[in-house]
């Protein structure tokens, strides 16, 4: 049983021996939860009762109740009042339907001390948490966690049970699969399960990738998180050597020995630097290095319009990302959701400032392993609490000449020469783009591959690179206000360089456009 799983049910059994009468259970998993409520509450009644009116029991307790008529719903608190025997809970199925009626609200409130006295309680299981403000200080909210390995085993087992013993999936496939499907529910787990064998008759490592592309198509319409291929590698990415270095070392970290060692998981990086540097590219080069798959969290999904929302998104977010790990939660450009929202800053908007405390929670109190690869390229308002929560904050500057050479022959290898370095004059090229970031580089030589394919289609020539070049103005050029106060974080020592060598960088500024507080540093 995972650790949010026994917190979960060593949480909702504490309630019910503080004889908290009105429990909120947010999930979709009505099934698991009420088989938890049987778990955890062995000396009560048990019984369910949905919006339709009907009721069902699931454990008798000592007065008997006739499960057999329906209950209306605007007779629902009369039933419980007068025919729910106490020492008994009652699960009310989707009944944040009820919740815009005021008159039963007031009831609830007028009938929790009566249920607290006689034991009664109501467990209410909704999908999402929306709980009236009248009911804030009577109703407990409880998240509940998504189903852990032991649950998903007892899924695949009911399922499998009765197929023939050539047909049951081999103990190294099992897990496979159950690893495939964590980060999803368990009616969501069942389907995919049930694909697989309606479509291949058999369970192999085919059926593990089957799982895995499902479980990938519900974490993107989940909204806030998509599967995102790695598609690159150290090869892809030119220089940041110091930042390879960094996750080479930590690449072990996410394997069985290192928990025996009791190494503690990375909690991550964030990247920040000048637009154009590679910051997004380097999360996917990362996923590469330590062989983890790579979640992206939207952020303009996080928000939503009603209150308490973008809350929940965040929760729903971060706790799926808990149960596909160990994988990598990679936050682009960060600071368009939190500039601003911690308490320090001031200027955060009232749902920007609750996600920013219900994230920065996870990021401090988490325990499984994710690592949040996270990029910016204005910090500036960025809360300092925030900064606070990673490994490490690299800088990205601007390519010095090496790293420039090597990112042209990436992409110039892209285009289709087999031997850049024997067919143009890398120096020559590397020389007349100083200042330039790789972006700008990649786009000279995508101009280069048009001007060489409208002549003929002929290879790249060195004066259809030098043409684009001349034609390209490097944002070192066009923004360098933006540029001098980036850099002013890796000069004032609250960043590690990602590449060593990078004084060379301070050379990419052109005489004539360089800010004078970067000829003084």
């Amino acid at each position: 049983m995972s650790h949010e799983e026994q917190d979960f049910r060593g949480e909702l059994e504490a309630l019910f021996d503080a004889n908290a009468p009105l429990i909120n259970l947010v999930t979709y998993e009505e099934d698991r939860v009420i088989q938890t409520v049987l778990d955890v509450t062995r000396t009560l009644g048990v019984y369910t009762w949905d919006v339709l009116g009907y009721l069902e029991e699931k454990r008798p307790s000592g007065k008997p109740v006739d499960a057999s008529k329906a209950v209306e719903p605007e007779k629902i608190l009369q039933f419980i009042a007068r025919a729910l025997p106490d020492q008994t809970v009652l699960v009310l199925k989707d009944f944040h339907m009820a919740w815009k009626n005021g008159p039963l609200i007031r009831g609830l409130r007028n009938l929790a001390p009566k249920l607290r006295s006689q034991s009664k309680f109501l467990v209410m299981v909704t999908p999402m948490e929306d709980v009236p403000v009248e009911l804030k200080d009577e109703l407990y909210v409880l998240h509940v966690p998504l189903p852990d390995e032991t649950v998903l085993m007892r899924v695949l087992d009911a399922m499998t049970s009765k197929l023939e013993p050539q047909h049951q999936p081999r103990p190294a496939i099992r897990r496979l699969l159950i690893n495939s499907a964590l980060g999803l529910t368990t009616n969501q787990a069942r389907m995919a399960f049930s694909r697989v064998w309606a479509k291949q008759r058999r369970f192999d490592e085919q059926a593990v990738q089957l799982v895995t592309k499902e479980k990938r198509r519900i974490v993107r319409e989940s909204g806030a998180l998509e599967f995102t291929p790695a598609g690159a590698n150290e090869a892809d990415v030119g220089g940041l050597n110091l930042m390879k270095s960094w996750l080479k070392l930590r690449e072990c970290v996410f394997t069985e020995e290192a928990r025996q060692a009791g190494l503690p998981y990375p909690k991550g990086v964030a990247l920040i630097g000048i637009p154009g540097t590679g910051k997004s590219l380097s999360a996917r080069m990362t996923a590469s290095v330590l062989k983890l798959p790579l979640l992206r969290m939207d952020m303009g999904a996080i928000f939503g319009s009603l209150l308490g929302e973008s809350e929940a998104h965040i929760r729903k977010a971060v706790n799926l990302a808990e149960m596909v790990s160990p994988c990598i939660l990679w936050i682009d450009e960060m600071e368009k959701a939190f500039a601003g929202a911690g308490p320090t800053g001031g200027g955060g908007s009232g749902a920007a400032t609750r996600v920013f405390g219900t994230f920065l929670t996870w990021m401090q109190e988490r325990t499984a392993p994710v690592f949040v690869f996270a990029t910016a390229n204005d910090i500036a308002n960025l809360p300092p609490e925030l900064i606070g929560r990673f490994d490490r904050m690299f800088f990205l500057d601007v390519p010095n000449s090496e790293e420039r050479r090597e990112i042209f022959v990436i992409h110039l290898t892209k285009a289709g020469l087999m031997f850049p370095e024997r067919q143009l004059d890398l120096d020559e090229l590397v020389r007349k783009t100083r200042g330039y970031v790789g972006r700008e580089i990649e786009r000279i030589v995508i101009e280069s591959r048009f001007a060489a394919f409208a002549d003929k289609n002929r290879e790249i020539a060195q004066a259809d690179v030098l043409k684009a070049i001349q034609e390209t103005v490097p944002l070192s050029r066009s923004h360098t206000d933006i540029i001098e106060e980036l850099r002013l974080w890796k000069t004032q020592g609250r960043a590690f360089p990602a590449s060593t060598g990078e004084e060379e960088a301070v050379e990419a500024y052109p005489e004539r456009t360089r800010p004078r507080r970067l000829l003084d540093t």
